[in-house]
């Protein structure tokens, strides 16, 4: 026998959902560009329950289905139908398997507990609330699962998922520790992090940590994630990106890798002899090629890496084979590397404070490519991300004394026009400037800003100079 008002309701749904079509699509069609501010905002306000209803309509549809589907085919090993049914599901909805996945468990949670299925029907929760819920209350004794189940749907209703979920956790630990304890070993067990090359040459990495490892990660990058100097303009990513190499710098530096064959792990740009002197010919696209992943890269890229380096020799015979190979030679002494951290203490760019432990030597009036001496007048420290700025050809540079300022010389945005090079023959710039990159505030200048005049104790610029493992410059001299 159905059940009260089944068949009533059955009747119902078509002619509803026929309405709700005509309705959705007569909305869609409408022209939002003449709609006032008021009225758009009031359309996004009003928009947010019925998608919210929607969805949670879809949800508790699809862990019926489901349900249905294992009731029917009993025969049928259970995890294979239930992957059958969220492949299913996610193509026939266009979502991916793992969307699918988490829908049809908003919608258990629904079916399971009833003031949250209420609260995700009325649209007042979405569907990670629900999950997040029925994970919290499946962990509890039944006896305090009516209370708490209304204290987490008080949260839910004014928090956003990632602050409830952290709200969650916290009434779960404070109800059963033990509980909170296992959840973060089945935690630990989804642990995972991707990385691979693309085929335009760049590196994706992707993954998923918690606990501890999730905290060092986050306090590590926001340690390095430094706000916009003046004038630049990056996006929340581009900040994330800066500070992870920053991050992966900084860790090259400490030395604590391990080896391969005795030699710590750096960055190694190979240059051969023809294109090195194209390069210091003011040529800013000479290519080489990184050591570790064979990618090529261009002199307006290694650029910045070359000025501060060891550098080695190789001499190679007719048929490629190495017959010679020099000691690495360091491009910044010791002496003036100390010196740059009593002047600059730290990166010289106008409105940044990166430490001198983040700190190149960057060369000044005269570049590394037109064979510029390093001196206290030809020098300054400059953090890795305004480093590669500066080398652009953006801005010009100047040292007197102990300050250092760089002036705007062109209007143009250096992340939208080429660089450009000096000509051979063209006259350089006078003594104590040097065109280069990026929008600041002209005329500003770097003074000493009373930081230490060392880096702090065990810090690999105080023990030996800048960082003689973190690149290297290996250059390649074909010569039989």
């Amino acid at each position: 026998m159905s059940a009260p008002g089944a068949g009533a309701t059955f009747g119902v749904l078509p002619a509803a959902l026929a309405e709700a079509e005509r309705s959705v699509e007569s909305l869609a069609a409408s022209d939002l560009d003449d709609l006032p501010d008021a009225a758009l905002d009031d359309l996004l306000h009003r928009l947010r329950r019925p998608i919210a209803q929607l969805v949670a309509l879809r949800s508790r549809a699809a862990a019926a289905s489901q349900t249905r589907r294992l009731a029917a085919a009993p025969s049928v090993p259970t995890g294979a139908a239930i992957l059958d049914h969220q492949r299913q599901l996610a193509s026939d909805q266009q979502m991916s398997p793992s969307d699918a996945k988490r829908e049809i468990e908003a919608g258990r949670a629904a079916r399971d507990h009833g003031e949250t299925g209420i609260a995700f029907a009325e649209g007042d929760i979405g569907p990670e609330h629900a999950r997040i819920i029925a994970r919290v209350l499946q962990a509890l004794s039944p006896g305090r699962r009516d209370e708490v189940e209304l204290e987490l749907l008080e949260l839910a209703r004014r928090l956003d998922p990632i602050a409830f979920g952290r709200r969650a956790r916290s009434v779960l630990a404070r109800e059963t520790p033990a509980a909170a304890a296992q959840d973060e070993r089945r935690q630990q067990l989804g642990r995972r992090v991707r990385a691979t090359d693309t085929p335009d040459g760049g590196f994706v990495f992707s993954g998923l940590l918690y606990g501890a490892a999730a905290e060092q990660a986050r306090v590590a990058l926001d340690a390095f994630r430094q706000p916009d100097a003046p004038g630049e303009h990056r996006s929340p990513e581009q900040r994330t990106a800066d500070a992870f190499e920053q991050l992966c710098a900084a860790a090259l530096r400490v030395g604590e890798a391990p080896t391969t064959h005795g030699v710590r792990p750096h960055v190694i740009v190979i240059v051969d002899a023809e294109q090195l002197a194209a390069y210091r010919s003011g040529e800013r696209f000479a290519v080489g090629r990184f050591g570790w992943s064979g990618q090529p890269v261009t002199g307006q890229e290694f650029g910045s890496l070359l000025a501060d380096s060891d550098v080695t020799r190789v001499v190679l015979d007719a048929q490629g084979t190495p017959i010679e190979a020099s000691e690495a030679v360091r491009t910044v002494p010791i002496g003036l590397w100390r010196s740059l951290v009593v002047r600059d203490g730290g990166c010289t760019w106008p409105g940044c404070d990166a430490p001198v432990s983040w700190c190149d030597v960057a060369h000044g009036h005269t570049a590394f490519a037109a064979d510029g001496r390093l001196s206290p007048d030809n020098a300054a420290l400059l953090c890795r991300r305004h480093h590669r700025r500066f080398d652009r050809g953006f801005h010009r540079i100047t040292i007197v004394g102990g300050s250092v300022s760089y002036t705007p010389v062109s209007t143009e945005h250096p992340d939208r026009s080429p660089p450009t090079a000096r000509s051979r023959g063209e006259p350089a710039p006078s003594p104590g400037e040097r065109d280069h990159d990026g929008p600041a505030n002209p005329g500003t200048s770097r003074r000493p800003t009373g930081r230490e005049p060392s880096a702090p104790r065990g810090s690999p610029a105080s023990a030996s100079g800048s960082d003689p493992w973190e690149q290297s410059v290996l250059l390649d001299d074909q010569q039989p």
